[in-house]
């Protein structure tokens, strides 16, 4: 199993059509696909909440999923809010025969039967946009898997919103404030609780481990403590003493199998998990041989995620015509 499109039958025909594409969600992240979409793939209507009759940019955009499955789509992007609705069109999607590409870490967290049956009719499902953002997390994990290094551990920074709600309660701000500049910034959604709690980090953790160790991890077993429990002045104690507060996920794996957990710790500030700041990710990989591996980029917003989402959109395209 990868993060990454499947390996495709090869095509001899250079001259292939784009694919023809449905964008699932036009909010932050769909409208920033939209406006860097690679060659390759046409998009050929939009989902949205809001009827919006006069389109988006010549595209016509639907409120019913059924008028994008009538068009019987070579590919499904989805940038949907949210999870209830997002994770039945994924599965419509995927049994529709589409391929799939999605920032959807919840829905692909919990539902690996989604990406097997996808790679077992031969269709793609990327999902290197849920972990990472700017940062090439699943990308780097599969890259040391191809060269025959054996990932150990995992730690990282893996949830921007709340890497930037610390760094605001570590200046003396409330976390109402906090969260409510993470909102206004485009980082956090109108609920957080996802983030604060490390229910996200923990989806996320599993990803990896399924990328790094093609093993199925529960994220409701994933032990995850809460910013929202956090003392009033913790954060901003724990810098006063030269220390940075962080949310850090754990991956470990040794001969009785994977631990993994989401805490909040004190780290020193020549830690690189410290050094991150804001929306910023950072994820450190050690292997049983070499040098640790350190990934940073933009965790969060718009320009991060749509521009992974895309990545993933050309490795398809390139799967396609190869």
């Amino acid at each position: 199993m990868t993060a990454l499109a499947h390996v495709l039958p090869p095509k001899t025909d250079l001259n292939t059509p784009p694919l023809r594409a449905v964008l699932m969600g036009c909010g932050v992240v769909g409208g920033g696909v939209l406006d860097l979409c690679p060659e390759g793939v046409r998009i050929d209507a939009i989902l949205t909440q809001t009827p919006r009759p006069q389109g988006l940019g010549g595209i016509p955009v639907f409120t019913h999923p059924d008028a994008l499955f009538a068009l019987k789509p070579d590919l499904v992007i989805e940038a949907l809010p949210g999870h209830g609705e997002a994770e039945a069109l994924l599965e419509r999607a995927v049994r529709s025969g589409c391929h799939i590409v999605t920032a959807n870490k919840r829905t692909t967290a919990r539902r690996p039967d989604l990406e097997k049956l996808a790679k077992a009719q031969g269709t793609g499902f990327a999902y290197s946009s849920a972990v990472g953002g700017g940062a090439p997390v699943l990308e780097t994990a599969q890259q040391l898997v191809a060269e025959g290094q054996s990932i150990t551990r995992v730690r990282g920074v893996l949830n921007g919103t709340s890497n930037f709600v610390l760094d605001r309660l570590s200046a003396g701000e409330t976390l109402d404030d906090a969260v409510h500049a993470a909102q206004e910034a485009g980082f956090a959604e109108a609920d957080p609780s996802a983030d604060l709690d490390g229910l996200d980090a923990a989806h996320k953790l599993v990803l990896i481990a399924r990328t790094a160790w093609g093993v199925t991890l529960d994220p409701d077993a994933i032990k995850t403590e809460s910013i929202s429990h956090l003392p009033q002045g913790t954060a901003r104690r724990v810098a006063r003493g030269d220390q940075v507060l962080r949310q850090v996920g754990r991956l470990s794996r040794t001969a009785s199998g994977v631990s993994a957990s989401v805490r909040l710790e004190a780290l020193d500030r020549a830690d690189p998990l410290a050094r991150t700041r804001n929306e910023g990710n950072a994820v450190l990989f050690t292997t049983e041989r070499g040098p640790a591996t350190l990934v940073t980029g933009k965790g969060a917003g718009r320009v991060p995620t749509a521009s992974s989402l895309v990545g993933d959109l050309a490795r398809l395209c390139q799967s396609c015509r190869s």
